[in-house]
């Protein structure tokens, strides 16, 4: 009887194991299935696009959307979600062709770009959709004066138009915008929020529905002339009727989620976004009290959702008034910057974070108007005299803040959201050094807008592809359970601002 009870202990330890291992394995193969990025996915593509006789694009759905918001499908989507940048560490982040910047770039175009994807990702283990990707990360994607080929013109349309319209589906049925959506069956979606509800999904969307109609926003927000024999010089948008379209099916649904958005962020009484609310932005490993970008990303969704008559009782004047309080709210003259949020740690030490630059992405400020560039001038000169863009631009900020970072981050990737270095930051700082060169016909913006394009360029044959983030020494990112992804399709921001620099060498200042 001694003998047998230890055995039969062996034995339920053994089985339980297996199944452990079996039920890991099950997931993992589910996990795999439902990822709309791998060879043998299981998961529909819901729309096909269409080319009608005058040249345009029409979208038409071929599989509808399901959405499963449950407690369920939502805890499935986040080990699902939490599974993919795990395993990516280990197995993600395959190098581009061993060869010139061209062709490095090419192969990222015809990775990312595929008119065959259902929507768009950064790359590698992101196989969720973040929609705020369409107005953040590849606001850049539908400037045609980047366009490459023909063939490269189409896709980048293609798939912006189809992520658009796969994202106004989802959200057209739900009462709730989130940060991802994430694939959990052949049609079947679920809505997670990264930490905290959206900051910009809505303004992404309303941005899409915009730059798919027209074009001109790049052309004020990042002005230069392509070379005369390129293509691009030539491109012409082929998505503003099936934007339209799009727009009209999803107006009521829009203005609703504008309503909502508004009254969970907007604080009536200080006429700003709420200190008591956490949001999720493009810094979202990090909890802030009424940051400024999310005040930004608030003043440019109200004007996107009057442009587009989503919110047509808004006006000029509130537009006006709103952002004056958000300047007269942030900025600290005497340190030259706009304050990262309107917490007491924040106004006590003054404290600083590079996603200011959100301001000129959008046009909140522009090196065109006087009085707005001393802005913009005063907080690039912040950023050279503490380092911020060295080795190369930019990193969120030089200290690494903990008590900022929400908890699994500050275990795992302590400064993925403090010193490391983004791209896309960095894109958008050589953009602005270049067009405040431009606009005060001081050469030294340029000079160093070329010295930061340089080592971005060396980076790209370096590590054979375009890495979304680096650590604060300038090499590839890995730390904790992350790995930068290194193909990602942001490199068409860097197109445009080396496109925007070389442009600006061959004018007369």
């Amino acid at each position: 009887m001694s003998l047998f009870h230890p055995m039969l202990a062996a034995l339920k330890k053994t089985r339980i194991r297996n199944l452990i291992f079996f039920f890991i394995l099950l997931l993992a193969i589910f996990f795999y299935l439902t990822n709309p990025f791998v060879r043998f996915s299981a998961i529909a593509d819901p729309y096909t696009v269409v080319t009608l006789e005058d040249g345009l694009f029409m979208i038409e759905p071929s599989e509808g959307l399901l959405l499963r918001d449950n407690r369920y499908a939502r805890t499935f989507a986040l080990m699902k979600s939490g599974w993919h940048i795990v395993t990516g560490k280990i197995s993600g982040g395959p190098k581009g062709p061993k060869s010139n910047e061209d062709d490095i770039i090419n192969a990222i175009h015809q990775l990312r770009f595929s008119p065959d994807w259902p929507y768009l990702i950064s790359g590698d283990h992101f196989s969720a959709f973040y929609p705020r990707s369409l107005g953040l990360f590849y606001h850049s994607l539908l400037d045609p004066r980047t366009a490459r080929s023909e063939t490269d013109w189409h896709n980048r349309q293609l798939i912006y138009l189809k992520s658009t319209a796969y994202a106004l589906d989802v959200f057209s049925k739900s009462d709730r915008l989130a940060t991802t959506i994430v694939p959990v069956g052949v049609r079947s979606v679920a809505l997670i929020n990264v930490f905290a509800p959206p900051s910009d999904t809505l303004f992404s969307l309303l941005y899409a529905l915009t730059v798919l109609q027209d074009p001109a926003t790049f052309t004020v927000r990042y002005p230069y002339d392509p070379p005369p024999d390129s293509y691009g010089a030539h491109a012409q948008l082929k998505t503003p009727r099936a934007a339209k379209i799009l727009l009209d099916a999803n107006r009521d649904a829009l203005r609703q989620h504008w309503i909502q958005y508004r009254e969970l962020v907007y604080d009536e009484t200080s006429g700003l976004i709420r200190t008591n609310v956490r949001l999720s932005g493009v810094k979202d490993m990090a909890k802030r009290e009424s940051s400024f970008y999310d005040n930004v990303i608030f003043w440019k969704t109200a004007q996107l959702a009057k442009e587009l008559t989503i919110a047509p009782e808004i006006t000029d004047g509130f537009l006006d008034d709103l952002k004056n309080r958000i300047i007269e709210a942030f900025w600290d003259g005497e340190s030259g910057i706009f304050l990262e949020d309107l917490s007491t740690r924040s106004r006590d030490g003054s404290l600083y974070s590079s996603d200011w630059i959100i301001a000129y992405q959008t046009g909140f400020l522009s090196p065109t108007d006087s009085a707005e560039r001393q802005y913009l001038m005063k907080s690039v000169a912040y950023i050279q005299h503490h380092g911020i863009d060295e080795p190369f631009g930019l990193k969120y900020h030089t200290d690494p803040r903990p008590w900022q970072l929400h908890l699994i981050v500050r275990w795992t990737t302590p400064s993925y959201g403090s010193t490391a270095i983004w791209s896309n930051w960095g894109m958008e700082y050589i953009k602005l050094l270049t067009h405040l060169a431009r606009e005060t016909g001081d050469l030294r913006y340029l000079q160093h807008a070329g010295t930061q394009l340089e080592k971005y360029t060396y980076n790209i044959t370096r590590y054979r592809g375009y890495p979304e983030v680096y650590n604060q020494h300038g090499d590839f990112f890995r730390q904790g359970l992350y790995k930068s992804v290194r193909q990602t399709g942001w490199v068409v921001s860097y197109e445009q601002a080396k496109a925007m620099y070389e442009d600006s060498l061959q004018q007369k200042y």
